[in-house]
């Protein structure tokens, strides 16, 4: 992740086409195998290539089918025909429009009924909004009125669940005659130029991809001329440039761009080379300032690296240094944390500051398709946490009045679930990151599949753990167990462990199997399996030729004081 780059200058078809016949030739070397279906009023077989290599670039292999052209509401009566992961569906204006020849009321009604029958299999439902046509470039058209219109009612009538995908900007940058090419829909009913659904693949590529993990978690940011212009301890406070008219205006549009991100859960860091008196005055003296002190998770403002402040936020935190962005406007200091710091994410800002909030942007690394209330929530979450341990610790976690309701995975909660399977690393038993129906197989009442939602008397922290077990023959088989870094140290495991014992008990499970896969950062795993009551058996078949992975069983779960309440939804 430390080769950062903007979306600028998408890939052309062909050259789509030849990484994609590479990739099907060597494979991804991912574990999680996305299943696509295209669908639409329009062909979308160029599509393909470009979607397979921008998913493969975000760390997925794919299975991708189109729909027959014009029949894809039909197939989503079909529950068997239809299965699959995610479902991205193209109103193009072509085909609304019959290119361009009509203007008839599209039928959103329909379009938004078929979204729902998928939304409620479990499926992830894509929109496209409907694009912009050749004839407006008259701005006076009727086509104008006619197709915002039609995207409009599309926005009000979709269910909420659905992702829904602008591509008006896509066509500000490529240019309406390179998008363009009537051709096409006449001899294939293709929407638009095969290199402009290219581009569209690619953003949608990573739109799927943001779905299922966040590509940042949190933000460390300089200050003197990245935060605001100018280096305050020369100039002073009243000397930084932040005139929202004037040459200020940049680095405002930057800390817009910050609050934004943590209204959406990403805590921020100030690491700056600074005295941290000094530094907080440009915060406490500005009132032009958007972002304020508490703003921050963590306020370092020392002498000392600024790699040595990023590593101890990512600990605060408990996250991985993978998942922190750096933010600097000096190349040196960039390339000692990259360095210093393997995984940090490091973009290359642009030297002119006023293109630094287009150039983030541009790189998708804060791409947030769906924003739920418990990201939201996040940042407080992580500021309680990140207070200092009291003495007496038993004594404080007794006193928070710890809540653990226990549901099982379902629609309501099955995004987080997922979400939480692929992008937690450090309390991750067996690395297990399922496509979306290779988590629905285990979702029946006869497997252990089942979310916990920890809350006490000062925070809501959401769903932070899973636990999925598969079931046959009286043997339990732990498919997947991640417990989010917020709550280590407070218990949780213990509380899943005695729900998970108490269900396989009352379910007159007779074998408890728990392959634990180690991997760089999930080392905490293996002790924690002993605490609780499994033994250690080695490798067993047919996994004997993957020496990383090591079983456990038990019969019993020791005793742990978790001064956590345990409900049920």
């Amino acid at each position: 992740m430390a080769d950062i780059q903007p979306i600028s200058e998408p890939i052309s078809y062909q050259e789509a086409v030849k990484f994609d016949r590479e990739i099907r030739r060597q494979g991804t070397g991912s574990s999680t195998t996305l299943r696509i279906v295209l669908g639409g009023n329009a062909n979308l077989d160029f599509l393909v290539p470009g979607l397979r290599v921008g998913l493969a670039a975000q760390g997925f292999a794919s299975e991708i089918r189109s729909s027959p052209y014009g029949n894809w509401i039909g197939e989503t009566f079909d529950a068997e025909g239809s299965a699959a992961d995610v479902w991205i569906i193209w109103i193009s204006a072509m085909g609304m429009s019959r290119g361009m020849t009509e203007r008839p009321a599209l039928d959103v009604g329909s379009i938004a009924a078929a979204a729902a029958r998928l939304v409620e299999r479990g499926t992830k439902v894509v929109i496209v909004h409907p694009d912009p046509l050749p004839l407006e470039n008259d701005p006076f058209s009727r086509f104008v009125v006619w197709r915002r219109s039609a995207s409009d009612a599309l926005r009000s009538a979709l269910p909420s669940a659905v992702v829904q995908l602008e591509v008006e900007h896509l066509v500000r940058r490529i240019g309406m005659d390179a998008w363009t090419a009537t051709r096409y829909w006449e001899q294939a009913k293709a929407p638009c130029h095969p290199d402009a659904a290219t581009a569209v693949a690619s953003e949608l590529a990573h739109v799927v991809a943001r779905l299922l993990r966040p590509a940042v978690r949190a933000v460390a940011v300089d200050l003197d001329d990245t935060l605001w212009g100018g280096t305050i301890g020369e100039v002073g406070p009243e000397g930084l440039a932040l005139d929202p008219d004037g040459t200020g205006r940049p680095y405002l549009e930057l800390q817009r761009l910050l609050l934004d991100l943590r209204d959406r859960g990403i805590p921020l860091a100030v690491v700056s080379k600074n005295d941290a008196d000094v530094a907080r005055r440009g915060f406490t003296e500005r009132p032009e300032m958007l972002v304020g002190i508490d703003s921050f998770t963590r306020f370092d403002a020392s002498w000392n690296p600024k790699y040595e402040a990023i590593a101890s936020f990512a600990a605060q935190l408990n996250i991985g240094i993978d998942a922190v962005c750096f933010l600097d406007d000096s190349p040196k200091e960039r390339d000692e944390a990259r360095r210093m710091l393997p995984g940090l994410v490091v973009p290359e800002l642009p030297d002119a500051p006023g293109q630094r909030a287009a150039y983030l942007l541009a790189t998708r690394l804060f791409l947030a398709p769906v924003v739920s209330d418990e990201d939201r929530g996040r940042v407080a979450f992580f500021e309680q946490s990140a207070m200092p341990a009291p003495a007496d610790l038993d004594g404080y976690l007794a006193g928070l009045g710890m809540t653990l309701e226990a549901a099982r995975v379902d629609q309501a909660n099955v995004d987080r679930s997922l979400s939480l399977l692929h992008k937690t690393n450090q309390f991750n038993v067996t690395l297990w990151r399922p496509s979306p129906s290779e988590l629905t197989v285990l979702l029946g009442p006869e497997h252990y599949a089942f979310a916990f939602r920890l809350t006490d008397r000062v925070v809501d922290a959401g769903v932070i753990a899973v636990v999925v077990v598969a079931v046959e023959d009286r043997v339990a088989r732990l498919a997947g167990w991640v417990m989010s870094c917020r709550v280590f140290g407070r218990g949780v495991e213990w509380a899943v462990a005695e729900h998970l014992w108490a269900w396989l008990a009352a379910h007159g499970v007779t074998e408890v199997r728990v392959p634990w896969v180690s991997g760089p950062r999930n080392a905490l795993v293996g002790p924690m399996l002993h605490a609780i009551g499994l033994a250690d058996e080695g490798p067993t078949p047919p996994e004997a030729a993957t020496p990383h992975v090591t079983w456990f069983s038990a019969d019993r779960l020791s005793p742990q004081r978790h001064h956590i309440t345990i409900t049920h939804r």
